[in-house]
């Protein structure tokens, strides 16, 4: 399949098929005509790149396990290895970002109670003049 095909059926863009082309993470066939040309697996590549993504794997992660899975250095125990390590960081992030909400949850009371007392004590002023 050409490049707009590929592009309709993925919903990639052929900025991103062709960025991704560079990085490695496809390779089309070459047509005597030099035309890019892309198999079915091409899709299915294009289908894990974007679903890895969502779980936030990085493209040179998703590299690294596209290039074992093609040369057959990887089985499904490894796999669940990759898997459980991108579930610890996701699990270290949220804490993170947790700590980060507690924490501007803290200063937006704190603002808010400062706020608070700068309007009464003008109130008093205003009462008292």
């Amino acid at each position: 399949m050409k490049i707009g095909e590929l592009e309709a059926r993925s919903g990639a863009s052929r900025h991103t098929l062709r960025y991704y082309e560079q990085i490695g993470l496809i390779s089309p066939q070459r047509r005597t005509n030099n035309y890019r040309d892309y198999t079915a697996q091409t899709l299915q590549d294009l289908d894990f790149i974007q679903r890895a993504q969502s779980m936030g794997f990085s493209l040179g992660e998703i590299g690294e396990i596209l290039d074992a899975q093609r040369n057959k250095l990887i089985d499904c125990a490894d796999g669940a290895k990759l898997i459980e390590k991108k579930m610890a960081e996701i699990k270290l992030k949220i804490a993170n970002l947790q700590s980060i909400y507690r924490y501007l949850d803290e200063e937006r009371a704190n603002l808010e109670a400062s706020a608070a007392k700068q309007l009464e004590l003008q109130q008093l002023n205003n009462s008292s003049n």
